[in-house]
């Protein structure tokens, strides 16, 4: 706008072309003075319009290098010299799902785009973005068709919104290069999903480039009736057992709610029911006991009655009640008493349960000389107690049934010494096998306190094992990252853990018997062996699963099902297939070419799912069997509350931000959207007919 300044070029050649004329008084003109002053006053006003007509064209080329815009409602498009580009972020978070007169929120929005992208002209670009679900829409832009169809593939979801993080990737990655810009976000602007809303690292943004939010029905206000949370005492239950379910339920309204019906079912039958009232912004827990089944899956969910939010009337929860862990224990030297048989110990340890109930394990028990007649596969652990000599056929298989994902414990004797079952793959191998005197008592590394092996022994396992004492051990030597587990009080390792491709494996210095050690015939041995079988590979009597809308689900097999499919069955019924492969090379496969995060153990064929953004259950068919997930709306989008219009403002300094309301009575949504003109074309013709103008009249002077 400092090119203003050249206004003052026309003025100065205006006067200085004015010609000096010498008055001469002559009598015989006197009578054509009259004349004279008529044809002076003219040429004067022609003067003056030519000096108008020149200043305005100068001011019309500033204003043209400026781009004037002109704003007013409706005006998402129009005549420019350039393109528009419109970027339409719209919130499709479970808590759009709020119903108002004429549809949910979520559904007034997308019509208010519809209408805003139909108003774009042939060259305009529009870019369509949600804020919870990564929609792979380009940030150069769509024509409009491309833009409409894209429009109709966004969904309304059951997931949290990340709405800032939407905003800066736009305002970050957007085409720095065009000259009309602008972002529309159609949102209920809810705290909890723009608490986080804040101008960080941005690069320096385009003048041209306006941000206008836009309230999406905000009369329908923010009563709610929501499920913030539901407990299960004990959890996992056990098979056929009674549990108990509590939910907490809320009125985030300013009224009183009254006979508000909470229902509990399994599978598809009712099992409880409740009615309460709840005053404005009150919280109450409903219990109910049921009973868990046999066998198989548990579908729970706990519902409320209907309301404006649906979304967050339900609440999911699973469990798999499973089969029950198979263990095979190979006995070196079997005797004919069953009490002095090397096994005895160990698989009576195993098959202990609670009075009226069953042990979670199964265990069979086979002569050293059988193995080679043994499936290594059916079964979730192998034992071997006392070994003394390793068919080489039977030990191959064995490797490869642990590197596949199997458990093998190696437990000492006399007959064992020397004896190994392969090199190069066990965490330990047997030294010379010595007699402890006097015995000695065994401890647990201070650093290994919390491994699993001992998770049933409390905060601190040397107090249980400091009774026991060792008499005769074969020396363990910890090679291939092994990790020692166990020790006697002078250090010498006794049990060392380690792992073999995607399986875990142990060895154990003594005997299974009470042979060379009294552990068999301490209190602190079941949870001990319990523990330890549970970390090598042991199947827990109910497994649960369960996550928020929107997180992905980390599928993991056996590393020799690495290729294998793998189908998820979604809560509405459809499928879809992922192939599990090898994390190392990147080959984990999940829907649309995402991969999901988390831990993956070394060796292990993965497959990763990120289409979650339904609630409900989620079948998870594995080629080892069927996984069941409960996926549920994350509690926080029960929270209404918006971000107010000072709120908004403040958290974006320095950005050209206008906020709007569309309301859902509205028969046109988005025509009191404000837009823009580029009024560069019209001041173009405009500066054209003044240049036209001033050279006719300028001829004529």
């Amino acid at each position: 706008m400092w090119g203003l300044g050249l206004l003052l070029l026309p003025v100065l050649i205006h006067f200085l072309r004015r010609r000096r004329i010498k008055v001469v008084r002559l009598p015989t003109f006197e009578f054509l003075l009259r004349t004279q002053r008529r044809i002076a006053m003219r040429s004067q006003l022609k003067n003056w319009i030519l000096l108008a007509l020149r200043i305005s064209a100068v001011s019309l080329v500033v204003f043209l290098a400026a781009r004037p815009l002109l704003s007013g409602e409706g005006w998402a498009g129009g005549s420019s010299w350039s393109p528009l580009h419109l970027t339409l972020l719209i919130d499709n978070s479970a808590s759009m799902a709020y119903r108002t007169g004429k549809g949910t929120r979520f559904e007034l929005a997308k019509r208010a785009a519809r209408r805003l992208i139909g108003d774009l002209s042939s060259i305009d670009r529009a870019s369509v973005l949600t804020t919870a679900e990564a929609s792979g829409a380009p940030l150069g832009g769509e024509g409009q068709r491309a833009a409409l169809a894209r429009l109709e593939s966004v969904r309304q979801t059951d997931a949290a919104g990340d709405g800032p993080g939407a905003l800066q990737r736009i305002m970050a990655g957007a085409p720095a290069l065009v000259d009309r810009r602008s972002l529309i976000v159609l949102s209920d602007f809810a705290k909890s999903d723009w608490e986080g809303l804040r101008l960080r690292g941005l690069r320096r943004v385009n003048p041209h480039m306006r941000v206008q939010f836009v309230r999406v029905a905000p009369e329908a206000g923010t009563g709610d009736t929501a499920i913030m949370s539901v407990r299960r005492r004990p959890w996992p239950p056990r098979a056929g057992s009674p549990f108990a379910v509590v939910a907490t339920v809320a009125n985030r309204g300013k009224t009183k709610r009254g006979k508000v019906p909470v229902s509990l079912f399994l599978g598809g039958a009712k099992a409880g029911f409740a009615e309460i009232e709840l005053e404005a912004g009150e919280e109450k827990k409903v219990s109910f006991r049921v009973l868990a089944p046999s066998e198989g899956s548990l579908r729970g969910r706990i519902e409320l009655g209907p309301d404006q939010l649906s979304a967050t009337n339900r609440r999911y929860f699973s469990a798999e009640m499973g089969r029950r862990s198979r263990v095979l224990i190979i006995d070196g030297e079997p005797r004919r008493g069953l009490v002095d048989s090397e096994s005895f110990y160990f698989s009576n340890a195993l098959s202990a349960a609670p009075p009226g109930g069953d042990s979670p394990i199964l265990v069979e028990v086979v002569a050293g000389y059988e193995m080679g007649k043994v499936e290594w596969s059916d079964y979730d652990l192998v034992i071997a107690c006392n070994v003394g000599e390793w068919q080489p056929g039977a030990a191959g298989k064995l490797r490869s049934y642990v590197e596949e994902g199997g458990g093998f414990l190696l437990a000492g004797g006399k007959l064992a010494e020397g004896q190994n079952p392969g090199e190069g793959w066990m965490p330990a191998s047997f030294g010379a096998s010595r007699t402890l005197k006097p015995p000695q008592g065994t401890a647990v590394p201070p650093e290994r306190r919390g491994h699993p092996v001992f998770s049933k022994m409390g905060s601190n396992p040397s107090r249980l094992f400091s009774r026991t004492r060792v008499r005769r051990l074969l020396p363990l030597k910890p090679s291939g990252g092994g990790k020692t587990l166990l020790t006697l009080t002078d250090g010498t390792p006794v049990l060392v853990a380690g792992r073999a491709g995607a399986g875990t494996l142990a060895v154990w210095g003594a005997t299974c018997d009470r042979e060379w050690t009294d552990i068999p015939v301490r209190p602190v041995f079941v949870p001990f062996l319990r523990g330890l079988v549970g970390f090598l590979g042991g199947r827990p009597e109910g497994t649960v699963a369960g996550i928020e809308a929107g997180r992905p689900i980390l599928i993991r097999e056996p590393a020799h099902r690495e290729g294998e499919a793998v189908r998820v069955r979604f809560p509405s019924g459809a499928e879809e297939t992922v192939r599990l492969g090898h994390p190392e090379r990147g080959e984990a496969s999940s829907p649309g070419g995402r991969t999901s995060g988390g831990e993956v153990r070394s060796g292990a064929a993965v497959a990763g799912f990120s289409d979650t953004y339904r609630a409900g259950f989620y079948e998870i068919r594995k080629p080892g069997g069927t996984d069941l997930v409960a996926v549920n709306v994350p509690s926080s989008e029960g929270a209404l509350e918006p971000l107010g219009d000072a709120e908004i403002r403040g958290r974006l300094p320095g950005l050209d931000v206008t906020i709007r309301g569309v309301r859902a009575e509205e028969s046109e949504p988005g025509g009191s959207i404000d837009g823009r003109v580029d009024l560069g074309i019209f001041l173009f013709f405009l500066l054209a007919g003044i240049l036209i103008s001033e050279g006719a009249l300028a001829d004529r002077s």
